[in-house]
């Protein structure tokens, strides 16, 4: 717990330091887990929604390229159960246009609910798309591949991994 409190200060830090090309944000909407278990080759789906808020800065690199990294709170649930994740994206932006970008980059996320026989930490490969409507407002939507298996000491052919799809609007300061 002690390792996520220092990124959220660390990221938190980075969007206050109002470097030229930089910008802070704040975001939130539509949060949907997917939870993807396959044994032995079968696979099995389980679909949670929620939300998410966040906040972001953007560093820009280029013209064309900026670097946008984000920690966000997201809560999702299915049935009564709610599943609660810290996530830490580190997105590559390229701007097709002024108001129109692509995003790929890596993302960890922490869980926050009940992790017993899971671990609580994973990896994923994030890409998604973003449209800014002013200089204040921006939506993104976003998928993230999970890429690592969430079961401690699971045989080889037993895995969970955890995809996400987020859709949220974001604020500029």
């Amino acid at each position: 717990m002690k390792k996520v409190l220092f990124i959220a200060v660390v990221l938190l830090g980075l969007g206050k330091l109002n470097a030229q090309g930089s910008n802070f944000a704040i975001t939130a909407g539509f949060h949907n887990l997917s939870l993807k278990l396959d044994v032995l080759g079968m696979t099995e789906s389980e679909n949670g929604q929620g939300f998410f808020v966040g906040v972001t800065s953007d560093f820009s690199l280029s013209d064309k390229f900026s670097l946008q990294p984000q920690l966000q709170f997201a809560i999702s649930s299915q049935d009564g159960d709610s599943f609660e994740q810290l996530i830490l994206s580190i997105m590559l932006k390229y701007h097709v246009t002024e108001k129109f970008n692509l995003q790929a980059g890596p993302q960890l996320d922490y869980l926050l609910s009940d992790s017993e026989g899971l671990n609580a930490i994973g990896f994923g490969l994030g890409f998604g798309a973003g449209f800014d409507f002013s200089e204040k407002i921006f939506v993104s939507t976003r998928y993230a591949l999970g890429l690592s298996n969430r079961f401690e000491d699971a045989p080889s052919e037993i895995s969970l991994k955890l995809n996400t799809f987020q859709i949220g609007l974001g604020y500029r300061f």
